[in-house]
């Protein structure tokens, strides 16, 4: 089992409901793994930073700035009021339970949410995302339901603007 699928199970076992959004997203959704070393999810609620530290879960000053890590040592970021602009409540409502093995199952952002997600920080930054959205669409292009997605957006522009790039990414995939 990859080392993040692990780490995302004993996170859940650690903190409770958490639903992993980033590369564990992508990678629980798709099965398409790529290099990360950090672990983005999202809660409810404030996660109290002693319920944390009592865990293991502690904090490293890099370069003046803060950052949580599991006892394990991977870099976390909890998201607690939104993902990329969307509300953690849709979030909550949208996510999917997904089988990791026998047993154990793990809570993904939805394919939607993980898409709008990916294309306002890629609109934002370059890099990685770029490589996500395509992994979106070669992989579950078929299953996105696009009235959820359409929610997620903030209005008829930018659903348009995600819509008609991942149509392109679909066709130019099945020419090859």
């Amino acid at each position: 089992m990859h080392p993040l699928i692990q780490e995302a199970i004993r996170i859940t076992e650690d903190i409770g409901d958490v639903i992993f959004v980033g590369a564990v997203g992508i990678f629980l959704q798709t099965k398409a793994t790529k290099e990360s070393q950090d672990l983005d999810f999202a809660v409810a609620k404030e996660l109290r930073a002693e319920l944390l530290d009592e865990r293991g879960y502690f904090v490293r000053k890099t370069k003046g700035k803060e950052a949580r890590y599991t006892p394990r040592g991977y870099k976390i970021d909890i998201y607690t009021r939104d993902v990329s602009g969307i509300p953690i409540d849709k979030i909550i409502d949208t996510a999917k339970d997904i089988e990791v093995r026998k047993g154990v199952t793990l809570k993904a952002a939805s394919i939607e949410v993980l898409a709008v997600s990916k294309f306002r920080a890629a609109a934002k930054r370059r890099g990685t995302d770029d490589v996500d959205i395509r992994t979106i669409v070669q992989r579950k292009y078929k299953h996105i339901d696009w009235n959820v997605l359409k929610s997620l957006t903030e209005g008829e522009i930018e659903f348009k603007r995600i819509k008609d790039q991942m149509d392109v990414l679909h066709r130019m995939q099945l020419r090859f």
